[in-house]
């Protein structure tokens, strides 16, 4: 009988930190300001939705994942092959190369830029120039947990807390109020914002990741994959959780009332408060948050095609990389109303695979009741569409 491998502590800590940073990416820097600034004194309402479809849903969702051997396939393995893979892919598009990997870029050039005249040959610039860190990094893939959780994330996340730290004890603005949708729907509306962060269906990317990680290092059991994906899970949870926090607070205390977006908010506090060497050091923290993303999007994504159509994974991290280098330069409000729309009628039925995927560890669903439960998940989200416009 052959013994079964283990992660000592700082591994398994590493492993928490590379998925709390892979996480932490554009979306999850962004949008708690701007959801804090908006909710005003209802703050505290909005954040709990939003940490709920930000934080909770993804960490059911790798423990989902992790669940079902950490193959996506098997999670909706009951609507049939040729429905999963549509599905799947559209929310692997959507997350990659459509909208999540370039915002990567976009949102780090925007804060370099800051406000500055923009042109076109500089956005190319930029995006070969990220695009091409983030494939030096992936050129070296059973590397990635050396690479991100042992050198980039400490430095990304010790960065991010510091700032959400110094918000949370010295805001730098009286408690603004609160927008007409949070004051009738604050939790609603938090819930749904919640979605703008794509960490559901990131986290059947990363949850792929870190199943691959793990079998990398020797863990190929069932009982193994579900463990260390679990307290990955659950790490970064709790680092989520605190800056959220931390940063919807200080969203709740900007004086940047006509911002458009959270880059906008968390740059005047950190221009406020640490002057204009602030600003240069938080468009480094940003830079690296996304690239870390980007790293992680393009691996999760090609790792999935590769092995759902046969093309090379080395030609798809090309593809990836060349398509959202492209994109990106369409800027951050173009990606966005392309995205929301897809987003909101796409997530439900990512809620929803999530937590069959669960169920389905203890209860026997039939596959007439899976297919019924999630094509109404996915007509909900389509009529959430007209609901909304």
């Amino acid at each position: 009988m052959t013994q079964k491998i283990t992660l000592s502590l700082p591994k398994t800590l590493a492993l928490g930190g590379m998925t709390l940073a892979l996480f932490l990416g554009a979306g999850n820097i962004i949008f708690p300001p701007l959801v804090g600034m908006q909710a005003g004194s209802n703050t505290f309402t909005a954040g709990f939705g939003f940490i709920i479809t930000a934080v909770l849903f993804p960490a059911l969702a790798i423990i989902s994942l992790a669940i079902n051997s950490g193959d996506i396939n098997e999670l909706t393995q009951p609507l049939g092959k040729r429905v999963s893979f549509i599905f799947i892919s559209v929310c692997f598009l959507t997350l990659g190369v459509l909208f999540g990997t370039p915002r990567t870029a976009t949102i780090s050039y925007e804060l370099i830029a800051h406000g500055a005249k923009e042109s076109w040959g500089q956005k190319i610039l930029f995006s070969v120039a990220f695009f091409g860190l983030a494939g030096a990094a992936l050129a070296k893939p059973g590397k990635l947990l050396e690479i991100v959780g042992f050198v980039l994330s400490p430095v990304k996340i010790s960065a991010l807390i510091f700032i959400g730290i110094c918000a949370w004890i010295h805001p730098i603005g009286a408690i603004t109020f609160a927008e007409n949708a949070y004051q009738e729907h604050a939790f609603n509306t938090g819930f749904i914002n919640g979605y703008q962060t794509l960490d559901v269906i990131s986290a059947l990317c990363f949850g792929a990741i870190i199943t691959h990680t793990l079998q990398q290092r020797g863990i190929a059991y069932k009982a193994g994959i579900f463990k260390y994906s679990a307290i990955a899970a659950i790490i970064a949870a709790v680092g989520l959780i605190l800056i959220y926090v931390c940063y919807l607070s200080m969203g709740a205390h900007s004086p940047a009332l006509h911002a458009t977006n959270g880059l906008q908010i968390i740059s005047t506090f950190v221009e406020t408060l640490f002057g204009v060497y602030g600003r240069i050091l938080l468009s480094a923290i940003i830079t690296l948050a996304c690239l870390v993303t980007a790293i992680g999007l393009v691996t999760g994504t090609a790792q999935y095609f590769s092995q759902n159509t046969g093309v090379s994974y080395g030609l798809l991290v090309v593809i990836s990389l060349i398509a959202s280098a492209g994109i990106s330069v369409l800027g951050l409000n173009s990606l966005t109303a392309f995205a929301v729309p897809v987003l909101c009628a796409i997530y439900p039925a990512a809620l929803t695979v999530v937590a069959l995927g669960i169920i389905r560890k203890w209860i026997d669903i039939p596959s007439n009741l899976y297919g019924i439960i999630f094509y109404s998940s996915l007509l909900i989200g389509i009529m959430s569409l007209f609901v909304h416009s």
